[in-house]
This record gives C-alpha cells, sequence and structure tokens, in this order.
C-alpha cells in the first residue's frame, strides 16, 4: 500500500507558509502545490483549517482530511491491456491498477469484472488475481472509494477475452 503522509506534509507546510494553495498537474501528469498561482486564471484550494488553536502569525493549518478531500485522484488499469486475450489455462489473470497522486491510508480499491465485485470489500492492493473467469469477453473497471464509503475516482472499462480450452 501507497502512504501519502509526505504530500500531505508537504501541502500543509505550504498551506501554513502561505495564505491560499493552489494544485496544478504538470504535462507529465505529476501533481505539484505551490503557494503561487501557476496560472493568472488559477483559483487557489478551498481548504477547511483543522479546528483548534491557530498557529503562529493567524495562518490556518489544514487537517489530513480536508487535504484529502481536496484532492483530485484519478484510477488508470495497467493489466490487462484492451483487447488482451487469455487461455483458459493462464488463468488466474492478474489485474493492476495505478493511482494518481497515489493510494491514500483509509482509501481501498473495489475491482470489478462484469459489473459484480471481485473482493467483498475494498482493498489496498494494488493488484488482484482474477480467478474462474468464464470464456469469453470481460470488462474490467478498478474504482477508488474513500474512508467514508463513496467512490472517488474510476477507471474506464478495459474489456479482455478468455478463450476456451482447446478440444484434445
Amino acid at each position: 500500500m501507497m502512504v501519502v503522509p509526505v504530500l500531505a506534509c508537504g501541502i500543509a507546510a505550504a498551506a501554513m507558509a502561505a495564505d491560499e494553495v493552489y494544485r496544478y498537474v504538470a504535462p507529465d501528469g505529476s501533481v505539484h502545490y505551490t503557494d503561487q498561482p501557476p496560472d493568472p486564471r488559477a483559483r487557489p484550494l478551498k481548504l477547511e483549517p483543522l479546528s483548534g488553536a491557530t498557529p503562529p502569525a493567524r495562518r490556518p493549518f489544514y487537517s489530513l482530511a480536508a487535504l484529502q478531500a481536496a484532492a483530485r485522484f484519478a484510477v488508470s488499469i495497467e493489466s490487462p491491456t484492451p483487447g488482451q486475450q487469455f487461455d483458459a489455462a493462464q488463468l488466474p489473470v492478474v489485474a493492476a491498477a495505478s493511482v494518481m497522486p497515489g493510494l491514500v491510508t483509509g482509501f481501498g480499491l473495489s475491482y470489478r469484472v462484469d459489473g459484480a465485485a471481485v473482493t467483498a470489500t475494498p482493498v489496498d492492493d494494488l493488484s488482484i488475481e482474477l480467478s474462474g473467469l468464464a470464456p469469453g469477453a470481460h470488462e474490467l473497471v478498478v474504482a477508488l472509494i474513500g474512508a467514508d464509503g463513496r467512490e472517488r475516482a474510476r477507471s474506464a472499462g478495459v474489456v479482455f477475452h478468455v478463450r476456451a480450452p482447446a478440444p484434445n
């Protein structure tokens, strides 16, 4: 499981050092937080201050929950690839996903094949084995589920195929 406390600490430090925090995604897909607007039209993040005493210089400190709520996540499927074919003898199929900016503590992934959840509850694994697949086309979708049980992001569906065993 990938934890993002360093990211949260960095954002919190930026928030303490500045009155406003801006989030932007670089062309390579990496997410950045800054106290300087990356674009003249940029708007600062709306972060709820942590309850309690205000740190020195009356700058708000932002809770990890507020930072997680402000983050925008993206989920993509790394494996199987669209249209990939497997022989029934190759089962199980390994399903692998990636989460940007990362899989945060308290969040989990729900792997769904043909609309049905593969596991009873979301898992913190970026890959799982898909077994018991019947021959034919199958669609895999992976959803990121927050600690509150709400879906935060969903991958595009990937269709793959399982071929029936060859007759002897």
